[in-house]
This record gives C-alpha cells, sequence and structure tokens, in this order.
C-alpha cells in the first residue's frame, strides 16, 4: 500500500507498482550486502526503471532501466526492499 511522504509522493516497494509503470529507485531499505547486491546487478538509488512484468503466483520482477541498458529479474522479497516513486 502506498504511503503518502514527503510532498505528497506516492512511495511504495517496487512489489506494489503495476506492470508497464515507470518508477524512481527512491531507497534501497536493506543492509550493506543487499545494497551492494543490487548495485552489482546495475541497480542504484536514483534510478528510473520500467517494470515490464510480475511473473505469475508471486514470482519474480522483471524490469529495465529507463537511461540505462539493464534488464533484471528480481525476487519478491528483494522487490519488498526497493521503495520507488511512480515517474509517469
Amino acid at each position: 500500500m502506498p504511503v503518502k511522504e514527503g510532498r505528497g509522493a506516492d512511495i511504495m516497494s517496487l512489489c506494489d507498482a503495476n506492470s508497464g509503470n515507470q518508477v524512481l529507485i527512491k531507497k534501497l531499505s536493506g543492509g550493506k550486502g543487499f545494497v551492494e547486491k543490487l548495485n552489482s546487478m546495475g541497480i542504484y538509488e536514483g534510478m528510473k526503471v520500467r517494470i515490464i512484468r510480475h511473473a505469475p503466483f508471486k514470482g519474480p520482477i522483471l524490469i529495465e532501466g529507463i537511461e540505462s541498458p539493464i534488464k533484471v529479474m528480481i525476487g519478491r522479497g528483494m522487490a519488498q526492499k526497493i521503495e520507488v516513486e511512480l515517474i509517469n
């Protein structure tokens, strides 16, 4: 469920955004090892990504970079720790 924060922005986890949405990654809410793993996959705070699809039965989420050439599948557990804001 999105929460209101700051200037009325809708902040939610990556899991809560719908397929086709473009989002801005606001915060990576895990520990140092978690953030390093995402960084090694090409995922950073401040990055804009498009959600291509949610796999059925709570499977992974496929995202692609809008301004960078990445395409990555992220498991639901990791996606829940990525806070995003809709930009479209």
